[in-house]
């Protein structure tokens, strides 16, 4: 896989989980719309995303990190 493709493929993932209902939103709509109790609604929610987001890594190595990365992250200037 291109770091085009992968990036395009972590995009979609992304772009599909931000379109999730809110909770709030959900606990107004979920019964009428989906016939389901708030609890199992979010419980469901949760779940689809857990699954977008290991759908979304499947098949790709964990980057390695340089030190200046790290440092970066832990909030250190490098130099």
């Amino acid at each position: 896989m291109t770091d085009r493709e992968l990036a395009e493929k972590l995009y979609t993932a992304l772009k599909r989980i931000t379109a999730y209902m809110p909770p709030d939103k959900l606990a107004k709509v979920c019964e009428k719309k989906y016939g389901l109790e708030y609890d199992e609604a979010l419980e469901m929610g949760y779940e689809n995303v857990l699954s977008e987001a290991a759908n979304a890594i499947r098949g790709v190595r964990q980057p390695r990190v340089t030190r200046a990365a790290a440092a970066i992250g832990e909030g250190k200037s490098h130099g």
